[in-house]
């Protein structure tokens, strides 16, 4: 009986599992075209997210574009040499405009320490009056 309960559930699992790549298989990014259009646009030096056809996913910036792709230093904690990525090969090209902590950030840090520091000094001061 037990066999039996397992049966349509591992035939929905097979089919899934081996649809999910056929699915996967006939999504294409735009065009080639596009991508150089685009990366035109983009100032030397500007923070890209690369996504490859082959699933891999990088972050970079942008140094040289050309007319078969671009190419790009890889942002890594070892370096690595410059990379040369084709614009058939890339499914998308982001641009990642996170630079790090905003301003407004460093200001409410920075005030909720000097109010600490100020009620800190003012109960010591309490403190050392009231002896």
């Amino acid at each position: 009986m037990a066999r039996r309960a397992y049966s349509p559930a591992l035939a929905v699992l097979l089919v899934g599992l081996l649809a999910s790549p056929l699915a996967a298989a006939g999504r294409q990014g735009p065009a080639p075209e596009l991508w150089k259009a685009f990366a035109a646009k983009l100032p030397a030096g500007a923070a890209v997210t690369v996504r490859m056809a082959n699933g891999e996913r990088f972050k970079a910036a942008l140094l040289v574009v050309t007319d078969e792709g671009i190419t790009v230093q890889r942002k890594t904690r070892v370096p690595v040499p410059p990379q040369f990525v084709r614009f058939a090969d890339m499914t998308s090209l982001e641009v990642d405009s996170r630079k790090g902590a905003s301003v407004l950030r460093a200001v409410a840090v920075g005030a909720a320490v000097a109010a600490g520091a100020f009620f800190g000094l003012m109960a010591l001061a309490f403190a050392v009056a009231g002896d």
